[in-house]
C-alpha cells in the first residue's frame, strides 16, 4: 500500500508529531505500507519552540514550501491512500483543508485520511474552525483520532465515525515491574511544559498541602508560573533528557498530570510504561489510559479532588496494583508494533 504522509519531521525534537512521524517511518514498512513523506516542519523560532509567537512571514514561507513539495510528490508517483497529520488551530486546519482540495483534484482515487493529534473538541471552539473542519471532513474517507471526546465530537456534531487510535509507546522503555516502591509517598514528578494549561497552579497549590513531600517538576516554566510563589517543596529541574525523564519517573511514587487539555499525553504513557501510578484530569484520552486502575482521574482545576486522590493511594498495596495495571496496559495495547498493526 503507497501512502502519501503529510506530516512534521524534525531532526531533533521532544515530542509532538514530528516524533510520532519519525516512529512511523521506521516501523510502517513491516506492515505493507509504502510511505512518501511531504513534511510539514514548523520554520524559524517556532522550529525551536512550539510556543512562540507565530510568524505570518514564516507561515507564508512554510506553506509555499509544502505545496512545491507537494506538487512535486503527485507528479512522479500515484498513492492508494494520503495520511495527513493535523492539529485543529486555524492555520493548520486551513493549510489542511487546501492539501486534500489540491490532492483530490491532482489524484481523484486517492483516499484520504484525516489524523487528528489532539483533543478536537478543546481546540475548535470557533465557529469559524468548525466551518473549516467540516470542508476537510468532507474530503475524508476517514478520521483518526486519539481519543474518546474527539470520537464523540465528531460523531455528534458532523455525523462523522472515526477510528481512535493511541499514540506510539517504545515497547524498549516499559519496565517489567517498578523499580522504586515506597512504602509512603516521599516524591511526586510532573513532565511537560510547566504551564497553567498544564495545571502547574494545581501542582503548586498541592504541594502546599503536603509539605513532607517533594514534587519535581521537568521541563520550561512559562512566565505565568514564573511570577507565582513557589512552594519549598517545588523542584524545578529544568529540560531533561528522555533517559532522565525515564530515570525521574523511576524514583517517582506518583504522576501527577492535571493538564487542562490532551489529545493522548505522551507523558502520561510512557509513566504508565515505568509503573508510575497517576492522578491526572480527565482530558483527552486520560481516562481511556488510566481507566481507574492505573490511577486517578480528577476534574480539571479540582485541588481538593487532587489532596483526596493523593490520600487515597498513600497504600503501598494500592500503588503496585496501579503500577502492574499500567504497565500490562502500554505492553498490550500502546506497544509501537501493537498501533502499527491498527493503521
Amino acid at each position: 500500500m503507497k501512502v502519501l504522509l503529510i506530516s512534521p519531521k524534525m531532526e531533533n525534537s521532544n515530542g509532538g508529531i514530528a516524533v510520532w512521524t519519525k516512529i512511523y517511518l521506521e516501523k510502517c514498512e513491516k506492515a505493507g505500507i509504502i510511505p512518501t513523506l511531504v513534511n510539514t516542519e514548523a520554520i524559524g523560532k517556532r522550529a525551536i519552540d512550539g510556543n512562540a509567537k507565530r510568524s505570518y512571514f514564516d507561515e507564508f514561507v512554510r506553506t509555499k514550501r509544502i505545496f512545491s513539495k507537494l506538487k512535486k510528490t503527485l507528479k512522479t508517483d500515484i498513492f492508494d491512500i494520503v495520511h495527513i497529520n493535523t492539529s485543529c488551530g486555524t492555520f493548520g486546519l486551513i493549510r489542511d483543508y487546501l492539501i486534500a482540495k489540491k490532492i483530490t483534484k491532482k489524484q481523484p482515487n486517492i483516499k484520504i485520511i484525516t489524523h487528528f493529534h489532539c483533543d478536537i473538541p478543546y481546540q475548535v471552539k470557533k465557529t469559524f474552525n468548525e466551518k473549516i473542519l467540516l470542508k476537510l471532513l468532507k474530503l475524508s474517507h476517514k478520521s483518526f483520532v486519539l481519543c474518546e471526546n474527539s470520537r464523540e465530537y465528531l460523531n455528534k456534531i458532523f455525523g462523522v465515525d472515526s477510528i481512535k487510535i493511541p499514540n506510539f509507546v517504545n515497547p524498549e522503555t516499559i519496565s517489567a515491574k517498578k523499580s522504586v516502591l515506597r512504602e509512603n509517598i516521599e516524591k511526586v514528578f510532573f513532565v511537560g511544559r510547566i504551564s497553567e494549561e498544564k495545571g502547574a497552579k494545581e501542582i503548586y497549590q498541592t504541594a502546599r498541602c503536603f509539605p513532607n513531600i517533594t514534587f519535581e517538576l521537568a521541563g520550561n516554566v512559562s512566565e505565568d508560573i514564573e511570577i507565582l510563589d513557589k512552594p519549598q517543596n517545588i523542584v524545578l529541574l529544568g529540560l531533561l533528557s528522555h533517559e532522565d525523564v525515564f530515570t525521574k519517573m523511576d524514583d517517582a511514587d506518583v504522576f501527577l498530570f492535571p493538564s487542562y487539555t490532551e489529545g493522548f499525553s505522551m507523558a502520561l504513557a510512557e509513566a504508565m510504561a515505568r509503573g508510575l501510578p497517576a492522578i491526572a484530569t480527565d482530558v483527552g484520552a486520560n481516562s481511556d489510559m488510566l481507566e481507574n486502575q492505573g490511577g486517578i482521574i480528577v476534574d480539571v482545576g479540582d485541588v481538593e479532588a487532587i489532596q483526596t486522590a493523593m490520600n487515597s493511594i498513600f497504600d503501598i498495596n494500592i500503588r503496585k496494583k496501579m503500577s502492574e495495571c499500567s504497565i500490562n496496559k502500554v505492553r498490550e495495547k500502546y506497544a509501537t508494533e501493537k498501533v502499527i498493526e491498527l493503521f
